[in-house]
C-alpha cells in the first residue's frame, strides 16, 4: 500500500550546495534512531510513486551480514571484483568496525531486507566514502530508490555533521542512474576516473563525485592560492564554477633535474611487496639511505594502483619513484593508476604530467592538516590504457571529459 505523506520535497529543496543545505528541510521530519530503523515520511513532488514501498532504514547489525552478501551474490552473480564483500565473516567484521556504517533497507510491513548500502568513515581526514548503494533485482522498481539513498544521507549524515565533512562516492558510468541519484543528493561531479573498474566483467569507467559540509570550503579551506600547471586550469575552472574558489597562481615550473643524481637514485631503489587478504597488495618504493617512499594499492582483479602516498625530499627521488612506477605499470599490464597531487606544489604536478598521468579533477578543500585545522586542494591525476566504452554521463559531469578522453572514446 502507498502511504500518502503531507511533507512534500521540493526538487528546490534536493540538489544542494551543501550538506547543512540538504539536511534543512528535513530538520524537524525526521527525528527517529536509526539504529533501531528510521522511516521516511515525506513525498517528493512530481513524482509517479504508484505501487512504490518507501523503505525504513536501519543500521545493519553483525548477524546481517549474510543477508547483505547475499544482495551482491544476487545482483552482481559471483563477479564483484572486491571479493570480501562476498565473504560473510569479513562483512560481519566490517559491521563491527567504528569506521563503518552498514544501512539496510527493510520493508515497512514485512521487514524483509530491500537492500543495503555502506559508508566507510576516515574520521582523520574527516572524509566519508559511500559505496554498494544495491537493490535486488526484484525489488528494483518496488523500492523507492530515491528516498531510501536520500534516507540513508539523512541519518548518517546527521549523526556525523561534526566530525565527517566531505562525503564522496565513486559511480558507475555504464548507466546514469547512481550518478543522478548521487546529484539529487547534492553529491556532485568532481573527477573522472577513465577504465578504473570491472562489474560483471567488463571494464567500466567511474564518475567521482562529492559534497562538503559549507564550513569545509567557507571557513576551513587553506588561505594560500593555488599553484597549478596551466594543464590543470581547465579542471580548475570546472571547480571554480561551482565553489567559488578565487584567485588561482598558473606557472610552468622549469624541472631541471639533477641527471646525476637521478642516475644514482636509481641504483639505489628498493621494491617490497605486501600481500593482504582478498588478493591485495601494498608496494612500497624506498631508498636505502632516505626516509623518501612512494607506495600504492594493486588489484590485480582490475587491474589498477590506486590509494598512492608518497613522501620525497626532492624532485629527483619523486621521478625516481615515478620512473620505476611507469615500469611497473607496464610490466603488471596496469590498465589504470591515480596519483593525488597537491595544489600547491606545480613541479610535482609537471613531473606526473610529463610521466603520463592526466589531471582529471580539481577537488577542492581534499586533505585535513589536524595541526592547522584546514583543509587543503588536490588534484587527482590519472592515466588509463585501452578505449573507453558506454561512457554515459549526467549532463553536469560532461565538461569534465578532456580532449584525450574523447579521443578514445568508442
Amino acid at each position: 500500500m502507498v502511504v500518502e505523506y503531507k511533507t512534500l520535497i521540493s526538487s528546490h529543496d534536493l540538489f544542494a550546495e551543501s550538506v547543512n543545505k540538504f539536511l534543512i528541510p528535513f530538520q524537524n521530519i525526521i527525528n527517529q534512531d536509526i539504529s533501531t530503523g528510521m522511516s521516511l515520511p515525506f513525498d517528493l513532488i512530481k513524482r509517479n510513486r504508484y505501487k512504490v514501498i518507501s523503505p525504513i532504514v536501519q543500521l545493519a547489525q553483525p548477524h546481517d551480514a549474510k543477508t547483505i552478501v547475499d544482495i551482491y551474490l544476487d545482483i552482481y552473480k559471483g563477479t564483484y571484483p572486491y571479493k570480501e564483500i562476498e565473504n560473510v565473516n569479513e562483512v560481519r567484521r566490517m559491521v563491527q568496525n567504528p569506521n563503518y556504517r552498514w544501512l539496510l533497507f527493510r520493508h515497512p510491513d514485512t521487514y524483509n531486507t530491500l537492500g543495503c548500502f555502506t559508508y566507510y568513515l576516515d574520521f582523520k581526514n574527516k572524509r566519508g566514502y559511500m559505496r554498494g548503494f544495491n537493490v535486488p533485482p526484484k525489488y528494483q522498481g518496488v523500492v523507492d530508490s530515491m528516498k531510501a539513498l536520500i534516507g540513508s544521507m539523512i541519518g548518517i549524515w546527521s549523526q556525523l555533521k561534526d566530525k565527517i565533512y566531505i562525503w564522496y562516492c565513486e559511480n558507475r558510468t555504464f548507466h546514469t542512474s547512481s550518478q543522478y541519484l548521487a546529484n539529487v543528493c547534492g553529491i556532485k561531479p568532481i573527477a573522472l576516473l577513465p577504465n578504473k573498474d570491472m562489474f560483471f566483467n567488463r571494464v567500466e569507467s567511474d564518475l567521482m563525485q562529492i559534497t562538503y559540509d559549507s564550513r569545509v570550503l567557507r571557513e576551513c579551506r587553506n588561505t594560500k592560492t593555488p599553484r597549478i600547471i596551466p594543464e590543470v586550469k581547465r579542471c580548475f575552472d570546472y571547480s571554480n564554477k561551482r565553489y567559488d574558489l578565487g584567485k588561482v597562481d598558473v606557472c610552468k615550473p622549469d624541472l631541471d633535474l639533477d641527471l646525476e643524481r637521478v642516475k644514482n637514485l636509481k641504483k639505489k631503489i628498493n621494491i617490497s611487496v605486501q600481500k593482504l587478504r582478498f588478493d591485495y597488495y601494498t608496494i612500497i618504493f624506498s631508498f636505502d639511505d632516505s626516509d623518501a617512499y612512494f607506495k600504492f594499492l594493486y588489484t590485480p582483479r582490475v587491474n589498477n594502483l590506486e590509494k598512492t602516498e608518497y613522501k620525497v625530499n626532492s624532485l629527483e627521488e619523486l621521478f625516481v619513484f615515478v620512473w620505476k612506477l611507469k615500469i611497473l605499470i607496464y610490466t603488471l599490464k596496469v590498465r589504470y593508476c591515480e596519483v593525488l597531487v597537491s595544489a600547491y606544489k606545480p613541479s610535482i604536478q609537471q613531473l606526473f604530467y610529463n610521466v603520463g598521468l592526466r589531471p582529471r579533477g580539481y577537488i577542492p578543500s581534499w586533505k585535513y592538516n589536524p595541526s592547522l585545522n584546514d583543509f587543503k586542494d588536490y588534484i587527482m591525476f590519472n592515466w588509463f590504457n585501452g578505449i573507453i566504452e558506454n561512457l554515459r554521463l549526467i549532463p553536469e559531469a560532461k565538461d569534465i571529459i578532456d580532449i584525450e578522453i574523447k579521443n578514445k572514446i568508442i
